[in-house]
């Protein structure tokens, strides 16, 4: 009752963090969007009260911030809702089946704005920007919308664009994200120039959620769509010959970018991708050692959801392999010497160029 009591003040006091609140409550629900099985929390006493804390945080709403989130709430539903209205297209007819779902969508009011960045304001949907991206969802779909700084000049238009999922759980993403943002601030704390970027992911229903596209981005496969080579000859066509100073420049903020994610990877086991090697190993020995140091709140962050459901938790000792990858054990020497190997196993192992040879066979993409 205390939590309770507290989110429901806040949820008072702010418009913004009732909505995001709404969202989460309706992300943990179990309900199936997609016939699959659903991961069900332990606590089902947790999850029984959700839906009356939802009520009660919309009961206490005025006027007039109940009419902002019915307009909110009911604007972004319809663009989700355009996946399930793909699925049994035909995947050539998908794109034309975006525009047509979205001329009939219009944004009500000057105030509605993107979930997953409330700052941003919406001014708009690019119709002809919908793109259908292939997932093991239904349909995923990428929608860039015109929007504007909330406190911005209102003249300055910009573009960004949002992915929205149907049957797919997107708050694994959402602790995958909170820990690399965690690792953001270490490395600036520390004042270790590694790049990372957490965007914004928000579960908005059960297997349903919207995905904050990074700005002024190109995908690996788009960018090996204007040449035949790898990333290698991708970068001398973008910035000039090697030794310039512009590829030199470019290559340099690759490997501060690469090596922060590296750091992430290790820790949390997803996979990463020309490079000065030594270079990327001592960023990458220098943003292992500084999480080492925040073992405990990493660790802590990730143990609030061990018993959320999360797929990432249904087996053997998740919490305890996480504390073993950190190498407790190890002083910083000995931790430093283990991740110059993990880095040039990374590059050796055949996994590796497994799958660089499957992007290759499915995508043209070279390594």
């Amino acid at each position: 009752k205390l939590v309770e009591g507290y989110l429901l003040g806040a949820a008072r006091r702010s418009n913004i963090f009732a909505h995001i609140l709404i969202w989460h409550l309706q992300g943990e629900s179990c309900d199936q969007e997609s016939g699959k099985e659903v991961a069900v929390p332990k606590s089902n006493s947790f999850q029984a009260m959700l839906p009356a804390v939802r009520e009660k945080i919309i009961a206490s709403f005025t006027p007039e911030a109940r009419d902002l989130f019915e307009r909110e709430f009911r604007f972004f539903d319809k663009v989700t809702s355009i996946s399930g209205v793909l699925f049994p297209l035909p995947k050539e007819e998908r794109r034309a089946g975006i525009r047509r779902e979205l001329e009939k969508i219009s944004v009500e009011g000057d105030d509605l704005y993107l979930p997953t960045a409330p700052n941003k304001i919406v001014r708009g949907i690019q119709l002809d920007s919908g793109i259908p991206l292939q997932s093991a969802a239904k349909v995923p779909i990428m929608i860039t919308f015109n929007v504007v700084d909330r406190d911005g000049d209102p003249n300055d238009v910009k573009p960004q664009a949002c992915i929205f999922k149907v049957g797919d759980d997107c708050r694994q993403d959402v602790l995958a994200l909170q820990v690399i943002a965690l690792l953001r601030d270490i490395f600036d704390a520390v004042g270790i120039n590694l790049y990372l970027f957490p965007y914004g992911v928000l579960p908005t229903g059960p297997e349903r959620g919207i995905i904050e596209v990074v700005p002024n981005t190109r995908s690996r496969n788009q960018m090996g769509e204007t040449t035949d080579g790898g990333l290698y000859e991708i970068f001398q066509q973008d910035y000039g010959p090697v030794g310039s100073s512009s590829f030199e420049a470019a290559r340099e903020m690759f490997m501060i970018s690469s090596a922060g994610y590296a750091v992430a990877s290790l820790l949390l086991q997803p996979k990463i991708g020309i490079m000065e090697i030594f270079f990327f190993d001592n960023l990458c020995v220098k943003g292992y050692l500084a999480a080492r140091r925040h073992m405990n709140g990493i660790i802590t962050t990730v143990l609030l959801m061990v018993d959320s459901g999360l797929p990432c938790f249904s087996r053997g000792d998740p919490i305890g392999n996480l504390r073993k990858r950190f190498h407790p054990e190890m002083n910083d020497r000995e931790a430093a010497n283990f991740m110059i190997r993990t880095c040039v196993d990374a590059y050796n192992k055949w996994t590796t160029a497994g799958y660089d040879l499957i992007q290759y066979l499915q995508q043209g993409i070279e390594k």
